[in-house]
């Protein structure tokens, strides 16, 4: 494994800049065209005569609507008219607004022209009762708009997804009446209402009017904190899929189709989760497995009054199932959440995700006894107790328990019983209608207890092997009758269930069905096909797989979720019972997570890393679990563990996988794994800023790798000991300078170049840096080091900045940007810089654009301060426009970020700065003192009060 070079930073006790660390995943930059701030002078566009001709037409139909011999109408008529304005006037660029606009202007014509004409009497009574409804939908949409309309121009930039979310509200509100109308039927397409719309206007104005836009226009308009508190709050996939991942909120399972017999149980839950209007509610639903609680869930996450309530967005289901670790569970949590903020602490950043929303969120713990029957109890409790504060967070968990998790708690809990006699019946012959012929049919359901799974698997059985319910009672009866038992034998009970499934005629028909099941229960979020047949079980045909999946399939074993197969929760317990799960199967894919992970180690700069980063992130969930679990101590399987570490530090730093490393190397007592373990520890924690333990790691590392004579390895634990002490202040240079030595006698032109760089960015070499850096770059050109390159022309547009030779750095950071592109390195700090470049030449609306792309970069690799670094130049570009609001926002922002860099030195001189602009932002005459000059010089941005002085 080769080393990942930590970026350069200046060496001396004085800075000029901020020290950018590493950049995080490289995502597609999004182009905006520029607005020309003289646009408005110009002649109206084709869209703007449309919009005018639009609201004449409306002024028509209003007049119209005078004469129709019923109030509501022209009540509707005014109230559609006075909405269209609306969101004409709105602040925010919400593309909802246009949805609803356009709908708007079509009801109100298909109202008018249907009613044009008649008589009072003549109007049916389900008519008018239909137009009272409209009236009041037209005045809720209303209310839901001034509500956008009064917030402050703040408030609004922070809260766009809140607005869309109701703009959307509005939108489906609208389309339920023109059903309600059953009159949209009467326009048959696009033409039909664009003729009903000029012969209306022909006939009653003698002038046609275009309603279709014949030209969307684009409109160029300048980002400000609106684009930033999106991001900032974004829960999907930012990337173009071939460059990394970003996080996003995970899939809510559909609704169950076959349901029966739960209708109550669903209400009572709906009632108590939408009436609550200060604290949010806690419910646990309790019972044994089978009981079908999962399904109570999806009802209740998919029931319309719980959508309306809470949002479609902010119905979050994590899947505990997988929580087989205090870790996981976080990890488990973070990742439904979408959560990208990485501080190193994922409780923390969790709680940060949701306490950022102060609308109201659900939050479905679904199958928590994984994780509550852990030896670490308190530790789950903990992680419960900070969830349960949030009071606008609703709480609800299923788990196969009869008592409720946690004493601090008032749940409301409910146990769940098995279904009624009618509904056991509806779920067998909804899957299996042929067995509803015969007695037997009842017989087999109380045999089973009415449980709603072990139906399921009957009904499936029955199906796939036509056997009858008499058959199958038998069958059961062979078994035993502990499935009746639904105390505290009721585990055992599902076994029995599972079983039958298991030792079914079609899983003995179809050898090799057992392993595969066992292998797909080992991975927690499950695989596709093509990773199955290439890695987890490569010793089974692509074919016999595919057959054996299907085996699977129909006995109802394993569920299909988009390309996954994954084993249904309470059957992966089940299967893995350390009692009777084959111990080879685990040991053989313990083998293949760790040969993937040896194919699969290119670093950064090699040329074949992107495919290997893709294939090592679309199995990381399941190597993680894997690795996780095992606790030999096994030279491969440290290695394997020390790949992984190294990916998450290119992609999102995490210290669970480093620190097992660390166990179990310490375990294995060999040195020279001991000291690899040791520094990817130690880049792990660097890059979530925690550097004095960082700065501990490398030095015990450089030791270790001494003591085994790694003198390479050596050198590179020092140059990273010597590059991280500036996180600590000490700003010691003979680390480096050491390292440098070193390097030159071991003839590594890779670290000579990375060492030259630390040097050459230290202001007192400044005046020199620029010749100084530009030949260590020809250095690594010629030396074919396309990284170090990369990096070297980053540290040369940093050093014109600091010089303030502004085209000069725009020249090198563009090239920056390219080069970096090309070696798929991390680029949020390097579109910093350009964003920063851009600014101080008064290209403000370019400035902005990068600086963007930087925010959606950092946030992506979770860097709290990458993400603080882009904010602070987001907030200075700003100030500079005269944006007071959204300045304000951004140095806000700035500092929430900062409360996550304890331990750092950065941290106060952010504070210093970001109050120090603040102020100003009131006070346009405040100076800054001696303190808060050196702070603005170190974040560059000393020509912002030279400028003033």
């Amino acid at each position: 494994m080769t080393c990942f070079p930590c970026w350069p930073k200046g060496a001396s006790s004085t800075h000029s800049s901020d020290d950018e660390r590493p950049p995080g995943n490289v995502i597609k930059r999004q182009k905006h065209k520029l607005r020309d701030d003289n646009d408005d002078l110009g002649a109206p566009s084709k869209s703007e005569y449309t919009r005018e001709t639009g609201k004449e037409l409306l002024e028509v139909l209003e007049a119209v609507a005078e004469n129709i011999p019923l109030p509501g109408v022209a009540i509707a008529v005014k109230l559609a008219k006075n909405l269209i304005q609306m969101c004409e006037d709105s602040r925010t660029t919400l593309e909802q607004a246009e949805i609803l606009k356009k709908r708007i202007k079509n009801l109100a014509i298909i109202l008018v022209n249907e009613l044009k004409g008649k008589k009072a009497d003549e109007i049916e009574e389900k008519l008018q009762k239909d137009i009272e409804q409209l009236e009041s939908d037209l005045e809720y949409i209303q209310s839901k708009l001034e509500e956008i309309a009064s917030q402050n121009a703040i408030l609004v930039i922070f809260s766009r997804q809140l607005n869309e979310k109701k703009v959307r509200g509005c939108v489906e509100r609208l389309a339920n009446a023109l059903e309600s109308f059953d009159l949209a039927r009467q326009i048959a397409d696009a033409n039909a209402l664009e003729r009903l719309s000029q012969q209306i206007v022909a006939f009653y104005k003698q002038q046609e009017v275009t309603l279709d836009v014949i030209q969307k226009e684009v409109e160029s308009i300048g980002q400000d904190m609106k684009d930033v508190r999106a991001i900032l709050a974004e829960k999907r996939y930012q990337g173009d899929g071939s460059n990394g991942f970003s996080p996003r909120r995970g899939v809510i399972p559909v609704a169950p189709n076959i349901f029966f017999g739960r209708d109550t149980i669903v209400n009572d839950f709906v009632h108590t989760l939408v009436s609550q209007k200060t604290s949010m509610a806690r419910i646990c639903l309790l019972g044994p497995g089978g009981m079908g609680k999962t399904s109570i869930a999806r009802a209740v996450l998919h029931h319309p009054s719980v959508i309306e309530h809470f949002g479609k967005e902010n119905r979050i289901w994590v899947p505990c199932v997988k929580a087989t670790s205090v870790s996981l569970l976080k990890d488990t949590i973070y990742d439904s959440l979408g959560v990208s903020l990485n501080t190193g602490d994922p409780l923390c950043d969790i709680i940060h995700d949701l306490e950022s929303s102060k609308s109201p969120i659900i939050l479905l713990l679904d199958n928590f006894e994984t994780p509550w029957n852990l030896y670490s109890q308190t530790d789950v409790q903990e992680v419960l107790s900070q969830l349960e504060k949030l009071q606008h967070v609703a709480l609800f968990v299923t788990m196969r328990s009869s008592q409720p998790p946690g004493d601090s708690i008032n749940w409301k809990s409910v146990h769940l019983g098995a279904v009624d006699k009618e509904a056991s019946i509806h779920i067998y012959t909804e899957i299996n209608p042929a067995g509803s012929e015969g007695p037997e049919l009842p017989l087999l359901l109380a045999e089973v207890g009415h449980m709603p799974l072990a139906i399921t698997l009957l009904a499936k059985l029955g199906q796939q092997m036509e056997y009858s319910p008499a058959e199958l009672l038998e069958l059961y009866k062979d078994a035993g009758t502990a499935l009746l038992n639904l105390g505290r034998e009721s585990q055992r009970s599902m076994d029995i269930c599972i079983d039958l499934s298991i030792k079914s005629q079609l899983m003995i028909d179809s050898p090799g069905a057992a392993k595969l099941l066992g292998i797909l229960a080992l991975l927690p979020v499950g695989t596709t096909l093509k990773a199955l047949s290439q890695w987890w079980a490569p010793d089974i045909p692509k074919a016999t797989i595919t057959l054996r999946l299907r085996t699977l399939l129909d006995t109802a074993l394993v569920e299909k979720r988009a390309d996954a197969y994954v084993v249904l929760p309470v059957i992966r317990r089940y299967v893995l019972d350390p009692l009777r799960f084959p111990e080879n199967i685990r040991e053989s894919t313990v083998q293949r997570a760790c040969a993937f992970l040896e194919e699969h180690n290119a670093s950064l700069g090699a040329s074949n890393y992107l495919a290997h980063k893709n294939a090592r992130s679309l199995e990381e969930a399941n190597l993680q679990g894997i690795l996780l679990e095992t606790t030999a101590a096994d030279p491969d399987t440290i290695k394997a563990l020390l790949v992984l570490s190294e990916h998450q530090v290119e992609t999102r730093p995490r210290m669970d996988v480093a620190r097992h490393a660390l166990e179990l190397s310490k375990k294995l007592q060999d040195q020279k794994l001991y000291a690899e373990a040791l520094y990817w520890n130690g880049q792990n924690l660097d890059r979530l800023a925690q550097y004095e333990e960082a700065l501990q790691q490398f030095r015990l590392a450089r030791e270790a790798f001494l003591h085994v004579s790694e003198p390479k390895r050596a050198a590179d634990a020092l140059f990273c000991a010597g590059d991280v002490s500036v996180g600590t202040n000490s700003l010691d240079c003979q680390d480096v300078q050491k390292a440098l030595a070193e390097y030159e006698s071991l003839g590594d032109p890779a670290g000579i170049a990375k060492c030259q760089m630390s040097h050459l960015l230290a202001p007192q070499w400044a005046a020199q840096s620029i010749l100084a850096l530009t030949a260590t770059r020809e250095f690594c050109i010629s030396n074919n080091l396309p990284l170090e390159r990369a990096n070297c022309t980053w540290c040369l547009t940093k050093t014109c900045i600091n010089l303030g030779r502004f085209a000069e750095a725009k020249t090198w950071g563009l090239i920056a940007l390219d080069e970096a592109r090309q070696i798929n390195l991390p680029i949020y700090d390097t579109l910093k810089l350009v964003g920063q470049i851009f600014t101080s030449l008064g290209d403000y609306d370019k400035g902005v654009e990068y600086l963007i792309e930087g925010l959606e970069s950092s946030k992506a690799y979770g860097s709290p301060l990458g993400i603080a670094r882009v904010l602070f130049q987001l907030g200075r570009v700003w100030m500079k426009k005269g944006q007071t609001e959204d300045a304000q926002g951004a140095f806000t922002e700035t500092l929430k970020y900062c409360e996550m860099l304890q331990g750092s030195w950065q941290r106060p001189r952010f504070q210093r700065a970001c109050r120090f602009y603040l102020d100003k932002l009131e006070n346009p005459s405040r100076e800054p003192n001696s303190q808060e000059k050196k702070a603005l010089r170190d974040l560059g941005a000393k020509e912002d009060y030279e400028t003033a002085s």
